[in-house]
């Protein structure tokens, strides 16, 4: 348990005048469909007419009586809605609103302040409509954090008239690589595939391993709706039922997709490794190939780690391919241990649907080797091909990743000191990473492992992208970009630009427009974009928990606290669902709560993080999204 005397609590709590936490109104909507101007500068919508605007949305109440309306505009706020205009709407309702104090001609962005008069209420949203299985729950969930729509009917028709099969003029100036037996391996749900690959064991004793990334800006051409669109979205957003890609299926499942069996265009990165991990040769290249057979991890992992003999047999000309990859996997995640990589042990919520789009389980997945194989060959080309341009002094897109610093770097000092670790830092309060990867290798098994991983995790940024090569922290590598998922992020078709420029200069867009304002706005852009399809992916999970859980009133799951604030404790299930203990429906105690350890300490009971906790299911709240147990 954490050591006290040097916390100081937050304030004494009285389990019968706990409060409870307000509930705050977002109102920074995100820009969805942002302009890609010639000089490379972004910016949001623009309307003439503000007055005569009559938009849909939901509305979002608050306890004073005002509230604000969220639409699907591109780049506009949240409509703010006073109180004598609300027009009998509730919290979530679908309404129609229409704008007031109208201002002729002036740009709308994110920091526009908006107020309207909602005319109508279209729909009462109540817990009987996200029952009904019908995707209402994740229609509510993306209308209010600010999910895409439906593709516009330009870039529809203009992904319609993408021919399906490439023809001889796609293959000028490519290498041949179709004779190589590349594999995918992905989710067994997957549906769209970036990245393909090979690997072999030379007769040096070395690893050759070849990485095969679509070609998507074979496709999506500068200038045209398609590219406006992607830069819009900037990324794919995933969740439990369904996917909003960031370019239509005509090019995402189709034409762009590394399908088994189907020539597909591609930029390739070609590494040879030594038994050490070192890199000693690497080529980058435009590529055609014809993926040998699409396999995905459970396979793999069944193949390699569970010696299933009939899936060896099916796959047993793929195991020169398979065994020297799993290899390799294994040295090069040693090498960047080595070097100070970071391995956070979280593992991922995974929802199970059923044929009737009903929650059929939750679950914790946890990587295995199949999964390591890939993420491990992904990173080496990441890695390779951001040195490479990084070297040319190529405008590019880099991903960084800052360290602990100021505030968060003194916050997990302070919680450090009470557990009786050292503090972390040289004179000048730089962290490396190879002091926090000690760190975390000294708490592992101890009873605060998962706190101190929790805190160590708060203490740094969150990765994102830029035009400036500073480095990774988390995986302590000097160089860093994303190259390998141009399906899904725009970030990875900015790099592909800028690759396809330097080695066949066959873009003259990045001629006329200004490359370091286009990586630098395709950088900010993507970072934005992800923040939110982050957002609504959590969200979704969640409101994908509450539904399975509201099947389990009344009954009682064993966890372990995941966190905790002044007013209760957050409980983990097993299965990976959290709910929330008020801190009054804790044993009757009088109670110091100590935040920078997380600890609630009594005379006779303490709860911190990773206490076990066997609770019951009292109450699940759709609208809000929020389980809430009481100890049983």
């Amino acid at each position: 348990m954490a050591k006290t005397p040097h916390s100081k609590p937050e304030g004494r709590i009285k389990q019968e005048k706990a409060r409870q936490a307000k509930r705050t109104v977002k109102t920074n909507a995100k820009a969805v469909r942002p302009r890609l101007h010639k000089d490379g500068q972004m910016s949001g919508a623009h309307v003439k007419r503000r007055s005569s605007q009559k938009l849909e949305g939901y509305f979002m109440t608050s306890r004073k009586g005002y509230g604000f309306v969220r639409t699907r505009n591109a780049g506009w706020p949240d409509i703010f809605i006073a109180p004598g205009n609300v027009a009998g709407a509730r919290q979530y309702d679908h309404v129609l609103v229409k704008l007031l104090t109208p201002a002729e001609g002036k740009k709308i962005d994110k920091e526009s302040r908006l107020e309207g008069v909602i005319l109508k209420v279209l729909h009462h949203v109540d817990e009987a409509d996200l029952l009904q299985n019908d995707g209402q729950d994740m229609q509510m969930v993306m209308w209010q954090l600010g999910a895409p729509g439906d593709f516009p009917a330009q870039v529809l028709a203009e992904a319609a008239a993408v021919p399906q099969s490439i023809n001889r003029h796609d293959l000028a100036g490519r290498r041949d690589y179709r004779d190589y037996p590349f594999v995918t391996i992905d989710g067994v749900d997957s549906r769209d595939f970036d990245d393909a690959v090979f690997c072999r064991r030379e007769e040096n004793g070395n690893y050759f391993l070849s990485v095969q990334i679509a070609d998507v800006s074979h496709y999506v051409r500068p200038g045209s709706a398609l590219e406006q669109e992607a830069f819009a979205r900037a990324t794919s957003t995933y969740l439990p039922d369904r996917v909003l890609p960031m370019l239509p299926v005509e090019l995402s499942n189709g034409i762009c997709s590394l399908n088994a069996g189907k020539n597909r265009l591609t930029l390739g990165c070609d590494m040879e490794f030594t038994p050490r991990g070192k890199l000693v040769r690497h080529e980058i290249f435009p590529a055609v190939i014809c993926v040998y057979r699409r396999l995905d991890y459970d396979t793999v992992n069944a193949i390699l780690l569970e010696h299933n003999r009939k899936l060896i047999a099916a796959n047993r000309d793929l195991l020169p391919l398979l065994k020297p990859l799993a290899a390799l996997q294994g040295i090069l995640e040693k090498m960047r241990t080595r070097r100070g990589a970071l391995n956070f042990d979280f593992p991922e919520l995974k929802v199970k649907m059923s044929q009737n789009g009903k929650v059929a389980e939750i679950v914790q997945r946890r990587q295995r080797l199949a999964e390591k194989m890939i993420e491990q060959a992904m990173l080496a080309a990441n890695e390779t091909v951001a040195e490479h341009f990084r070297r040319l002094q190529t405008p590019f897109v880099y991903r960084v990743h800052q360290g602990p610093q100021d505030e968060k770097l003194t916050a997990l000092n302070t919680a450090l000191l009470a557990f009786g670790y050292n503090e972390l830092g040289d004179a000048k309060g730089d962290v490396s990473p190879r002091e926090m990867q000690k760190l975390l290798k000294q708490a592992a098994g101890r009873p605060e492992d998962e706190f101190i991983q929790l805190m160590a995790l708060r203490s740094m940024t969150h990765a994102e992208y830029s035009p400036d090569c500073s480095g990774h922290f988390g995986l302590a590598a000097k160089y860093y970009c994303h190259f390998t998922s141009p399906i899904r992020r725009y970030a990875d078709l900015a790099v592909h630009r800028a690759i396809k420029h330097e080695l066949v200069c066959d873009d003259d867009w990045l001629n006329v427009r200004k490359p370091g304002a286009y990586m630098a706005a395709a950088a900010r852009q993507s970072s934005e974009r992800e923040r939110v399809a982050e957002e609504i992916e959590r969200e979704a999970v969640k409101m994908k928990c509450c539904l399975y859980m509201r099947e389990h009133l009344g009954e009682v799951f064993s966890g372990k606290i995941s966190g905790m604030t002044a007013s209760g404790v957050f409980v983990a299930l097993e299965n990976g669902v959290e709910g929330r203990v008020a801190v009054d429906e804790l044993p009757p105690d009088e109670y110091n709560y100590y935040a920078e350890v997380m600890l609630f300490k009594g005379r006779t009971h303490s709860f911190t993080l990773g206490t076990p906790l066997n609770v019951r299911v009292v109450k699940v709240d759709l609208m809000e999204r929020r389980i809430d147990f009481v100890p049983a």
